[in-house]
């Protein structure tokens, strides 16, 4: 390079790649007027510029560098100084472009996180579901997700009648409409399994959920002789898991404050039965009077508490440790007509095989009334 000033260099590596003042002015954003008195030496590049021209023309930035400030007379030190500066402002604007190039990163996967966080909060849900009626028995679950929803009742039985196989059977899912009109949105002639999602009803549904508070379930008889039974109730949605952050964090503050029961070892549950009357008996411990009869099974941590009232037998067992109750009634002929599992821990039935399945509070009262704050206590 033995051009003498800026102005020169850049008109003759312009003219080396065939670029018009035009064109060199479109690749550095400004005006041809700008490159024309670089040229004639009216006017000097600044430094930023001359650091794009060496990019464009592929020359040694220090050496363009120089020759520029020749221009203005600096001397070697002077012109140490410019490049060091100009150094560092570079790894500086890069430093900035770096953390703001992360920064866009971060807030695009927060967005997209944002998206999903919506699109799936809360959109998760598992209900059990039982009948309002005490002539109809169903174990059933209801499954709801953004995409579909699931009804699925099992063992579907009538307690006071048996079914021939001769009888025709019908059974009807419903709900009433603003005009207290019956709309069938399911219907089959299978007791046994009952699945169906909200693409299989009769009636478009987009959301079974929207439904729960209004759904009913009809079983149709005809014998042999045409002779019509009917059998209907509403079906009682027990949500027992949602994905909904806030909604679990309910239930287990509910859950710390209400329950006050101290955990025991098995020794001192023990130590307290013995004091309490009970009389070991292997691996059991029983205590027995004529109004009622318990048992603890020692290696299971289980508590069996019976007892007869109004010609009915009441038999309830109570996991200690995980605070299941299973709770049987039997009437005078011996048949079970209520039969369900209780969780204290959620305050909730979890399994209902017979029955209403709704006098859990009774049956922990006369549990914790007869033993367990005796066993909890001081």
């Amino acid at each position: 390079m033995n051009e003498k000033n800026i102005g020169s260099l850049i008109s003759n590596l312009r003219d080396e790649k065939g670029l018009t003042q035009k064109d060199l002015a479109d690749k550095l954003n400004i005006s041809d007027k700008a490159i024309s008195k670089w040229e004639t030496g009216t006017n000097l590049p600044s430094i930023e510029m001359i650091y794009k021209i060496s990019t464009i023309f592929q020359v040694p930035f220090p050496d363009l560098l120089k020759i520029r400030l020749e221009d203005e007379h600096a001397d070697d030190k002077t012109i140490k100084n410019i490049m060091s500066e100009f150094d560092k402002n570079n790894k500086k604007k890069a430093k900035h472009i770096k953390i703001a190039l992360i920064i866009a990163v971060l807030f695009i996967v927060f967005l997209i996180g944002l998206y999903f966080f919506t699109r799936t909060y809360n959109r998760f849900k598992v209900y059990n579901i039982i009948v309002n009626n005490d002539d109809i028995s169903v174990n059933g679950m209801f499954v709801e997700t953004r995409i579909r929803d699931v009804i699925i009742l099992n063992n579907v039985r009538l307690r006071d009648k048996n079914i021939d196989s001769k009888d025709n059977v019908s059974v009807d899912i419903y709900f009433l409409d603003k005009d207290n009109e019956e709309k069938v949105i399911y219907n089959t002639s299978n007791l046994n399994d009952i699945y169906f999602s909200n693409y299989q009803t009769l009636v478009k549904i987009n959301n079974l959920g929207e439904y729960i508070d209004n759904l009913y379930i009809r079983i149709t008889i005809i014998d042999e002789k045409n002779n019509i039974s009917e059998y209907e109730g509403k079906l009682k949605f027990d949500l027992q898991f949602s994905n909904n952050k806030i909604y679990n964090d309910i239930l287990n503050v509910s859950y710390e404050e209400n329950n006050q029961n101290i955990s025991l070892n098995n020794d001192a549950i023990i130590k307290k039965l013995l004091n309490y009357g009970f009389e070991e008996n292997n691996s059991l411990l029983i205590k027995s009077t004529k109004n009622y009869k318990m048992i603890y099974y020692n290696s299971a941590s289980k508590l069996s508490y019976q007892y007869d009232k109004n010609k009915l037998s009441y038999h309830y067992t109570y996991n200690l440790k995980s605070k299941l109750l299973k709770v049987e009634i039997f009437d005078g002929n011996n048949i079970e007509i209520e039969h369900y599992t209780y969780d204290g821990n959620t305050d909730k039935v979890i399994e209902c095989y017979i029955g209403s399945c709704n006098n859990y509070d009774t049956a922990m009262k006369v549990l914790n009334e007869n033993i367990l704050n005796y066993l909890y206590g001081n």
